[in-house]
């Protein structure tokens, strides 16, 4: 019977599955809330991943790595960011992976080896939960910021590295009739120049990851520009590290 591999990536927002099989393959990818008390809609899921598939090794990996008792090996988001995307793109590279609570820059070589990496996690600034709470206060539909942003010719930051402040700068955005399109795309510029502040190896091909990737595709157009260098989007960034997790499951003897 063939064998196949599962990598959980519990991140602070979501928790994402990957199914690989022994080529490597992804069979099968699901999604859950991870804060919440209701467990029934991730017990489903991996009843439907059990029934489906003969689990081999489970890998986990993310902010609640340590509580999966089936989990086989735990991983950090660094090892499993860079295993995923040499995965995909086995070469030298620079990985921007941008989460709900922090961003990390990954130096990741053609092996998958962690070269180097920073992590920006002194506060919300950079991350998805500043782009959630700055867009709630603005009034933005989360699911057509991107749209929004794609109309705006302003070139224009939040200049606020605190979470509140920004909150307080933007309503003053709204008070001075600075249209919606602008407001979207000032807070992705906010975001990129708060990266650009990270060492970043401009030498190598960069790559961007992570539900931010996912969920607002404009943001690879503002960072492309601010950093002066073309980006890279694979398909289903938010289920890298969840792949890179199924990887090393797979690697686990």
């Amino acid at each position: 019977m063939a064998k196949h591999y599962l990598g959980i990536d519990a991140g602070s927002s979501f928790t994402k599955y990957v199914v690989i099989d022994e080529a490597k393959n992804r069979l099968f990818q699901g999604i859950v809330k991870t804060m919440t008390r209701n467990k029934d809609e991730e017990q489903q899921l991996m009843e439907i991943i059990r029934n489906d598939f003969p689990i081999d090794k489970v890998c986990s990996t993310g902010y609640g790595r340590q509580h999966y008792k089936e989990a086989n090996v735990i991983k950090t988001e660094l090892y499993c960011a860079s295993e995923g995307m040499t995965g995909l793109y086995p070469t030298d590279k620079t990985i921007i992976d941008i989460g709900g609570e922090d961003v990390k820059v990954i130096k990741s070589s053609a092996k998958g080896k962690v070269m180097d990496f920073y992590m920006n996690t002194r506060c919300a600034a950079g991350t998805g939960a500043f782009i959630t709470e700055i867009a709630e206060r603005a009034e933005i539909d989360i699911t057509k910021m991107s749209g929004l942003a794609g109309k705006s010719t302003l070139n224009r930051e939040l200049n606020s590295f605190c979470t509140v402040f920004a909150k307080t700068e933007v309503m003053q955005w709204i008070f001075d009739d600075v249209p919606i399109e602008d407001i979207a795309k000032g807070i992705y510029i906010s975001v990129a120049n708060r990266i650009k502040k990270i060492p970043i190896d401009r030498a190598l091909p960069l790559y961007l990851i992570g539900g931010v990737a996912e969920f607002h595709p404009f943001m690879k157009n503002v960072l492309s520009e601010s950093l002066n260098m073309d980006v890279t989007v694979p398909d289903n960034p938010q289920y890298i590290n969840a792949y890179g997790a199924a990887l090393y499951a797979m690697e686990t003897n």
